[in-house]
């Protein structure tokens, strides 16, 4: 089936607004740019499958199949690039590429000479849709078979590895932001767990598609509408993909010998720079246990750190000059709570405080002691004691 001028018109403006998308990425402002650069990656591939149907259209002679085929490899680098998309997303620490990285690419370029063997075989043996009805098929036409199933086979597998390791990268930050961040809010990537969903089962029906069109012929998809669901989810992906900033901050840089963050007064071992606060081997002794919960409650008691709406783990290590890794690990450990119900806790012992002694409202005193909304504040609030703050403060007043 043929592409009408409508459908030419939304591939055109498909391209038009992946490659402006591009653009925006790789040139706006940011602390970190490797979530972005991933994503430019992403689409910029991407843009290629749309780009052999829009230019058949303007110059006819040149066969969908051979244009098809030239853009074929740029999709097997759609798993590598939003795989390392979400790795920027869930990673405390800038991703920086190593050599061991470069057999991501080993997929791409295995397609790029399946693709000239694909052509050249094309040439010798030309599409003859009767010689294919009519068995034995010439060993040029199974090999030809052969290497598109080929083809089929390893995006296939290539691809599911990228998802699985999306899916399993998203399900650690899950619980992992918790040692992160006293307020979730903008923290949460439930967009992108619901866009890998829609892309699994988009490309699963693509794959079907092309398997299809190699073997039987039989499933007829107008690719008028194969451009609507392809604008449908590029739009939404791509907008979200702008809106969302990076989660993390970038590491500070560490003393090369002493491994001492500037500023800091606790020396961390080089797994804990590697892996954030993820703590492995830490040498961390109750000694210097005691003296950093000393830190941590100081911060609480008297500075009262965590009124502020976005505190981190980034601001209580920058304020105790004690490593993220550290903190984590008594917090976790000597205290026995994460980050985000440890500073919760002092927030609703603020709060309590406030709901007896102030006439604040409560919106008033949630946004005080540091909830940036209302909901959160009475969901932390009944979680600690058991009550909503409008109960609380009425408890107080019939005690009084």
């Amino acid at each position: 089936m043929k592409v009408t001028l409508v459908g030419q018109i939304l591939i055109g403006s498909l391209i038009l607004h992946q490659l402006f998308v591009v653009i925006l990425l790789l040139t706006r402002r940011e602390e970190r740019k490797d979530h972005s650069l991933a994503m430019a990656i992403f689409f910029g591939a991407n843009m290629q499958s749309s780009v052999p149907v829009f230019i058949e259209f303007f110059w006819p002679g040149i066969p969908q199949t051979l244009s098809g085929n030239i853009a074929f490899p740029f999709l097997f680098l759609l798993g590598p690039s939003i795989c390392f998309y979400c790795r920027a997303l869930v990673s405390p620490a800038v991703i920086e590429l190593s050599r061991k990285d470069w057999i991501h690419l080993v997929p791409f370029f295995v397609a790029i000479v399946a693709v000239a063997i694909i052509t050249t075989l094309m040439m010798v043996f030309p599409p003859d849709p009767e010689a294919l009805a009519n068995a034995p098929w010439p060993p040029g036409v199974i090999l030809l078979l052969a290497i598109n199933l080929f083809l089929i086979a390893l995006f296939v597998g290539a691809t599911s590895g990228y998802l699985f390791r999306i899916i399993r990268l998203l399900t650690q930050y899950r619980r992992s932001k918790f040692d992160y961040f006293s307020s979730l809010e903008g923290r949460n990537l439930t967009w992108f767990e619901w866009m890998i969903g829609l892309l699994i089962v988009i490309w699963a029906i693509n794959v079907i598609i092309l398997l299809d069109d190699v073997l039987f012929g039989v499933v007829k998809v107008s690719p008028d509408v194969q451009s609507v669901i392809e604008m449908t989810w590029v739009y939404i992906l791509s907008f979200m993909v702008l809106w969302q900033q990076a989660i993390f901050k970038p590491y500070r840089h560490w003393h090369p010998e002493t491994g001492i963050a500037e500023g800091s007064m606790e020396p961390v071992e080089p797994e804990a720079q590697a892996n954030g606060p993820k703590y492995q081997r830490s040498a961390l002794d109750d000694q210097r246990s005691r003296r950093i919960i000393a830190k941590i409650e100081r911060a609480m008691s008297e500075d009262r750190l965590y009124r502020n709406q976005n505190f981190t783990l980034r601001n209580l290590s920058d304020h105790t000059r004690v490593s993220e890794n550290y903190l984590s690990q008594v917090l976790n450990e000597q205290i026995g709570s994460n980050f985000y119900e440890y500073i919760n806790h002092w927030r609703i012992k603020d709060a309590c405080a406030l709901l007896g002694e102030s006439q604040m409202s409560i919106i008033e005193i949630g946004e005080e002691v540091g909830f940036n909304s209302r909901s959160t504040f009475n969901a932390a609030f009944k979680k600690e004691t058991g009550l909503t703050p409008s109960d609380y403060r009425a408890n107080l007043s019939r005690v009084a």
